[in-house]
This record gives C-alpha cells, structure tokens and sequence, in this order.
C-alpha cells in the first residue's frame, strides 16, 4: 500500500474488523477528530486503497465453516483411491497431494459444525487412512482469489 501512515494502517485495520464501525469510534480509537477520520477514509477510497465496503451474508443454504485437513494414507499405495473419493466429495472444495510424506490437504466447507465433526469421524474410520491430522478452521478470510471472499476490497 502506498504511503500510509501508523493513522491509515489503524483505521484499515478497524474497517476491516467492521466496515461498519462509526467514525467517531474510530476518532476515539486513533486520537484524531472525527472529520479527519472521514476526510483519511475519503482519501483512502480516491486513492485506490479501499475500493469497496461489503459484507458477505452466510444464507441457511450455503456452507460456511471452512477448515483445513491434512489425512494420512496407511500407505502410499492406497493414496490413489483417497484422493479419487475425496475429490467427488461435495463438502471437499479442494483436495491437494503434498510432497513427501504429508498426505492429502483437503479444504472442506460445511453449514455446520456437527458436520465437519460427522466428515472428520468418516475420514478415521476408513481402512485406507492412518490419521487426521492438523484440522484447522478458518475463523475469518484475510485474502483470498476468490471474488466472494473478504472483507474490505
């Protein structure tokens, strides 16, 4: 970003906490007035920095918890007919094969939580894997490629 000051970085990082924050929280939070803090957020939208504020709404029809899982295969040679049944998965939105002896990184997307729980469960119990491992949710997009995702553009 371009010549932004300690200011700037503080009143994005707000922003980006709730683009919705009021300016004079911000003034408060930043020791400045608040009609400098509209005049930084002016500046920063003319400049390029922020493009837009939006939200991203989580409808009962989408899936919204997002984790990360690595699975180890009992062998290398059964890693095959894992990553084939992984990919036709419809809670699996990505599936890599690492090097090495990592496995498989599988990104998953649920409604809830009680389902990552129940895929987890189906994973350890197959014959053909020897460990979930590593299972990280993502508590809150910073960046991402897809158009959707994030929250201050």
């Amino acid at each position: 970003m371009k010549n932004l000051d300690r200011n700037d970085k503080k009143i994005l990082e707000m922003l980006i906490e709730d683009s919705r924050r009021p300016y004079r929280e911000i003034a408060d939070e930043v020791d400045l007035s608040e009609s400098t803090i509209r005049k930084r957020v002016i500046r920063l939208q003319e400049d390029g920095v922020i493009e837009r504020f939006t939200i991203r709404i989580c409808r009962e029809d989408e899936r919204c918890i997002v984790a990360f899982v690595t699975l180890i295969p009992k062998s290398q040679s059964e890693i095959k007919e894992l990553l084939r049944e992984t990919q036709v998965m419809p809670q699996c939105e990505e599936v890599y094969f690492l090097a090495g002896e990592c496995g498989i990184l599988v990104k998953v997307n649920v409604p809830e939580i009680n389902e990552l729980d129940a895929l987890l469960e189906s994973f350890r119990a197959r014959s053909d894997v020897r460990s979930v491992e590593r299972v990280c949710v993502v508590l809150k997009p910073i960046k991402s490629s897809s158009p959707n995702d994030g929250y201050l553009r």
